[in-house]
C-alpha cells in the first residue's frame, strides 16, 4: 500500500540535444578539413619528389648518351680540313666529330655527330651519315637527323683538354679544330634556367681514340706524329 501511493519518478529520455549535434558536426568538419589537408600536402609531395626524379632521371639519360658518343670518337681524316687534320670541330658552344653510329643505325657505320644549344634551348643531338658528304664546317644541319636530349638549357660550355699549338704544353682551350688529334679530355658543362631543379654535374670524357695523323712533307709538328 505504502509502495502504492509514492509518486512515479519520470523516465529520462536518452539521446543527444540539439547543442550536442552541432558540436559533433563542428568536430566532423574540422577533423575532415585537417584530413584532407593532410591528403592533399602528401600528394604535392609525392608529386614534388615524382618531378625532381624525372627531372634527375633526365639528366642521367643525356649524360649517358653524350659520354658513349664523345668515348668512341674517331680520328678519321678530314677531306675539307687543312692539311693533316681529323674530322672534328670543337668550338666553345658546339662540337661536332665522327663517331660509330647509335645501335638502329649499325655499330660500325660512321656518322657526323654535332650536339649545340638551339634557340628554343634544347641540347640537340644531330646525326648524319659520314658517307653523306656533310660538311662538318657548315653551320646548318639541312639533312641530319634531330634527337632533343633535355629542354631549358639556358648555357653551354664545351672545353677541350691537349696540348696547346703555341707553349706545346696541356691546357683547356676553348676551340679544338684543324688538328691531327683528338683532345685527351671533353669537358662540358650546361646550365638551367633560375628555379630549375635540375642539376648538371660537369661531364668530363676521355676520348678512347688516342691516334695521331702522321706529319706529312717531313713536317715536324707537336700537332702530329707519334702520340707521346
Amino acid at each position: 500500500m505504502i509502495a502504492a501511493a509514492l509518486p512515479r519518478q519520470p523516465r529520462r529520455e536518452t539521446g543527444f540535444t540539439l547543442a550536442e549535434m552541432l558540436v559533433a558536426l563542428a568536430l566532423f568538419a574540422l577533423i575532415s578539413v585537417l584530413i584532407a589537408a593532410v591528403v592533399n600536402l602528401i600528394a604535392r609531395l609525392d608529386g614534388a619528389a615524382r618531378q625532381q626524379g624525372d627531372a634527375a632521371e633526365q639528366v642521367v639519360s643525356a649524360q649517358t648518351v653524350l659520354r658513349a658518343r664523345i668515348e668512341q670518337m674517331r680520328a678519321v681524316v678530314d677531306p675539307r680540313g687543312l692539311g693533316d687534320t681529323i674530322a672534328m670541330v670543337g668550338q666553345g658552344d658546339e662540337l661536332t666529330f665522327t663517331a660509330p653510329g647509335l645501335a638502329a643505325d649499325g655499330a660500325h657505320q660512321l656518322q657526323a655527330i654535332r650536339l649545340r644549344r638551339t634557340a628554343r634551348g634544347q641540347l640537340m643531338l644531330y646525326t648524319a651519315p659520314l658517307l653523306a658528304g656533310v660538311d662538318l664546317h657548315a653551320p646548318g644541319v639541312a639533312g641530319w637527323r634531330a634527337a632533343p636530349l633535355l629542354d631549358g638549357v639556358q648555357r653551354i660550355e664545351f672545353a677541350y683538354y691537349g696540348a696547346d699549338r703555341v707553349t706545346g704544353r696541356d691546357a683547356w682551350q676553348d676551340r679544338w679544330q684543324n688538328r691531327a688529334q683528338p683532345p685527351k679530355l671533353v669537358r662540358l658543362r650546361l646550365g638551367f634556367a633560375a628555379g630549375d631543379a635540375r642539376s648538371w654535374p660537369v661531364l668530363m670524357v676521355r676520348p678512347m681514340s688516342g691516334v695521331r695523323l702522321e706529319c706529312r712533307n717531313g713536317r715536324n709538328s707537336s700537332d702530329c706524329g707519334e702520340a707521346p
